[in-house]
């Protein structure tokens, strides 16, 4: 049976997550209402429907983003901030809130921009170091810690009562309130960035196999790893950009993917994807249902992603 194939586990469990978190929350409704209530037509469709397709994206392209930078940096616990997109996009979020009344669309625009123009800083940076990933590695870093201390700055002069919470909140993260309009921003770059790299699964195979055997091989790896990075990069900032910092799934996504489907990024590509959208989701279920007030997700991503990275690599080791 189809339903057996370890290759078909990953969308088939993503589809029933997908559809268990349409009908669960502080109102419960059986579907048959769908059509018949207009409260539960009103909360289906204008309220846990986008914001389901909205989590989906973002778990999958943090995923992407994860197994992406693991494959080109060599390094297994690298994750979507690696080149300081995601400090770069919460510095542009902070920004937009502490200077102006607070928008959701300037928001999102802000802090994607802030996201790419992280990376294109850590790209310059490295380009001057002259040491390959190593240079663009401690480049990202060196860029991840400025935006953080820059955050720092503004939360200390931002108003206590009326700013800082709002950039506190932001910077947990949330899908709170998200409707098909707040959609409009983020989801063509998520879309961008995840079609673009599962179409380029088969790069990591032979970027795997060095530089020299790529060339040999008629490969410009140079210029896959820039477009992959590129595509990451518009990935993640879109999706923090859309509701804030959330921890974890990136790095840990693929951790997962590779305990079933192995180290073969024709297979790893899309299921870390089907992961990463999965886990956010029950996630993002956990966040809006375990109390009366909606729990930041990063939050519960934390709590769940932090020991299910532990146990994988107390098992597998960590190469």
């Amino acid at each position: 049976m189809i339903i057996l194939n370890k290759n078909y586990v990953f969308p088939f469990l993503f589809a029933g997550v997908f559809l268990f978190s349409l009908f669960v929350g502080r109102y419960m409704f059986d579907p048959s209402l769908i059509f018949t209530n207009s409260l539960a037509n009103n909360i289906f469709f204008d309220i846990r429907l986008p914001r389901a397709i909205a989590v989906s994206l973002a778990g999958a392209s943090l995923a992407l983003a994860g197994v992406s930078f693991q494959n080109i940096f060599k390094n297994y616990l690298a994750g979507p901030n690696i080149l300081g997109v995601t400090s770069g996009s919460a510095f542009g979020a902070s920004i937009a809130i502490l200077f102006f009344a607070y928008n959701p669309y300037l928001v999102q625009f802000s802090a994607f921009i802030f996201g790419v123009i992280a990376v294109y800083i850590a790209y310059k940076l490295s380009s001057l170091l002259k040491s390959g990933i190593v240079g663009l590695i401690l480049s990202g870093m060196a860029i991840s810690a400025f935006f953080s201390a820059m955050i720092g700055l503004i939360k200390y002069i931002a108003d206590p009562y009326e700013k800082l919470p709002t950039i506190v909140f932001w910077l947990l993260g949330s899908f709170v309130g998200l409707r098909w309009v707040d959609l409009g921003i983020s989801v063509i770059p998520m879309l961008i960035g995840i079609i673009g790299l599962v179409m380029l699964k088969w790069v990591f195979n032979i970027l795997a196999t060095g530089d020299e055997n790529a060339k040999s091989l008629g490969v410009d790896s140079k210029k896959l790893k820039n477009i992959t990075i590129f595509l990451a990069t518009l990935a993640a900032s879109a999706s923090t950009s859309l509701a804030g910092m959330i921890q974890w799934v990136g790095v840990v996504s693929p951790h997962i993917a590779r305990l079933l489907v192995g180290v073969d990024n024709r297979k790893l590509v899309p299921a870390s994807a089907f992961v990463g959208a999965t886990l956010l989701l029950l996630c993002d279920t956990l966040a809006r249902t375990l109390t009366p007030s909606e729990i930041p997700i990063s939050i519960i991503t934390s709590f769940i992603g932090a020991p299910i990275l532990i146990i994988i690599l107390s098992k597998r080791g960590v190469k």
